[in-house]
């Protein structure tokens, strides 16, 4: 028996998530968060470091100035398998938010687990993960295209190898790329993956497809090889809080007890007892006198 919803929604429900019901609870939870807004806690010096530093790696990486590694840097899992699959994704890590360009790639289990253990980290990645100036323009591809092709129509013979002719072709398209040009090239497919079009031709395509992927993998293999430096993450932020923090109570001190202080402070108490005592008294029998003089 299908569960009755809130939501006004006329579909049969078998299941917890039905896309009209998530629409309609998204906006009311919207509109109820309008009409009664949280107040945002104020940002500690930590986090304000922390986020310059993110939005500064995430402003390159939309530039695709930077070309993140093979691999992660802790349990060094592929990004990616082979040039067909699909990237997984790596998230960066500033062991110290006040250097910037001092990051670390890791996948999905490492970030979580080193966000919570701020254990030693091996990073073998350096900024930006190129090894020459990116060119401040793109390159012109379909002219180099045009240029290796009829170099290579020229020098090689026609009996040539299909598999032989793409290895060179791309080989001459490299070599007639500046180093700036080439490496935003290489920056470009490195982020892409699989979905990477630089050109009209697709059999191209395919071939720059696994030249990025191979130049990843070795640059990687190579960076390993060579070793890194070691650094230590430090401590996580504290905790907002929306109210300061409760100071324990001082510790009370007690005076040293005084006898005579004491009998003195009872006599006065007894004292006042008796003279309320008295006034009373005095009251009562003025009310008397008057109610007797009243009904004689």
């Amino acid at each position: 028996m299908p569960k009755r919803r809130t939501t006004g929604c006329a579909q049969t429900h078998f299941g917890p998530h039905c896309p009209d019901c998530v629409r309609v609870r998204v906006a009311r939870h919207r509109r109820r968060y309008r009409a009664t807004p949280r107040p945002r806690l104020p940002l500690t010096d930590e986090q304000r470091r922390a986020n310059t530093a993110a939005s500064y790696v995430r402003a390159y990486l939309r530039r695709g100035a930077i070309a993140p590694p093979d691999a992660c840097e802790r349990c060094e899992l592929e990004v990616q398998v082979s040039p067909s699959r699909p990237l997984r994704p790596l998230h960066f890590f500033h062991p110290d938010p006040t250097a910037p360009r001092v990051v670390a790639w890791l996948c999905g289990d490492c970030h979580r687990r080193l966000c919570a253990t701020r254990e030693p980290l091996t990073l073998t990645w350096a900024w930006p993960g190129t090894t020459a100036p990116r060119s401040r323009k793109p390159a012109d591809l379909p002219r180099q295209v045009a240029a290796a092709v009829a170099t290579l129509d020229a020098h090689l013979p026609s009996t040539t190898a299909p598999a032989l002719r793409d290895a060179a072709l791309v080989a001459t398209l490299l070599r007639a790329l500046a180093p700036g040009e080439r490496e935003r090239l290489y920056a470009a497919g490195s982020l892409a993956g699989p979905q990477w079009l630089p050109t009209e031709d697709p059999q191209l395509n395919v071939l720059l497809r696994v030249w990025a992927f191979t130049e990843r993998a070795d640059r990687g293999a190579a960076a390993r090889a060579a070793g890194g430096r070691t650094v230590v993450p430090l401590p996580p932020a504290p905790r907002r809080r929306s109210a300061p923090p409760l100071l324990p109570p001082a510790p009370a001190t007690r005076r040293p007890f005084d006898p005579e202080a004491a009998w003195e402070a009872i006599n006065r108490a007894a004292e006042r007892l008796a003279a309320a005592d008295a006034d009373a008294m005095a009251t009562n029998a003025r009310v008397e006198r008057l109610i007797h003089d009243e009904f004689a």
